[in-house]
């Protein structure tokens, strides 16, 4: 059953958003940029032991991991507790989103995602989320304006405010996916993993689908999917072009 409407108070989130991070560099120059989003009320540090189990943060992977910090604001259209979140979305209800904070959060990243793609090349930054973070990085990355590199997701979840089939860029039509669910995760359950799936696919975007039975899951960032996940970056930086 849909839960009844929240009823819409006044934004506590400055719409010009700077965001804070915390950075894992490489020794000399990094040749690709991971930037990780993390999920609703968790912090930048939540991700880096994911970054870690990649093997992406040895001192011979020459990758750059950035970790920015959501926002502090009430999570919920009703208010409530603030904590870190990309944007307000209704609690019971994931299509839900703010428009207004989920545009400034998505321009403060685009911003993040352009000061990185000048060390690499675009095609050299990928995005990885996971849960709120998961939508937040695809957003962000199917309507950035240059080609990125790649999109790593886990438990996404897309919402229904933003037109995104009629505003992404068509520099990133192409965009590979990687997009892993906990299929015993019970905040974003396997059916809306697979909607999300099944609405790329419609795009033809290039997609690799992975399903994880850890059980139990209990919405775990990434959760078993460290190899998955190192398997595609090296399949798409492979490819990808360094600064022109």
């Amino acid at each position: 059953m849909e839960p009844e409407d929240e009823p819409e108070e006044e934004l506590d989130v400055e719409l010009d958003v700077e965001l804070e991070f915390d950075v894992i560099d490489p020794p000399g120059r990094p040749e690709a940029t991971v930037i990780w989003l993390h999920g609703m009320g968790q912090d930048s540090g939540t991700l880096a032991p994911v970054a870690h189990r990649t093997g992406l943060t040895r001192p011979g992977s020459r990758v750059r991991h950035v970790f920015p910090r959501a926002p502090r604001q009430s999570p919920g259209l009703a208010g409530g507790v603030p904590a870190r979140a990309w944007f307000r979305q209704r609690v019971f209800s994931l299509k839900h989103a703010d428009l207004p904070t989920l545009l400034a959060t998505e321009q403060a990243l685009h911003r993040l995602v352009s000061t990185e793609s000048a060390l690499t090349g675009p095609k050299r930054v990928l995005l990885a989320g996971f849960s709120q973070g998961a939508s937040m990085a695809l957003i962000t990355a199917l309507r950035h304006p240059e080609r990125l590199g790649g999109l790593m997701l886990y438990d996404p979840f897309l919402t229904g405010e933003l037109a995104l089939a009629e505003t992404r860029s068509p520099a990133n039509s192409d965009l590979p996916v990687w997009i892993g669910q906990g299929r015993f995760d019970w905040v974003v359950p396997l059916a809306i993993g697979e909607s999300v799936r099944d609405l790329l696919n419609s795009w033809e975007q290039p997609l690799s689908w992975h399903v994880y039975y850890d059980y139990p899951n209990n919405h775990e960032p990434f959760s078993g999917a460290a190899a998955d996940l190192r398997a595609f970056f090296d399949d798409v930086v492979a490819g990808g072009g360094g600064p022109e």
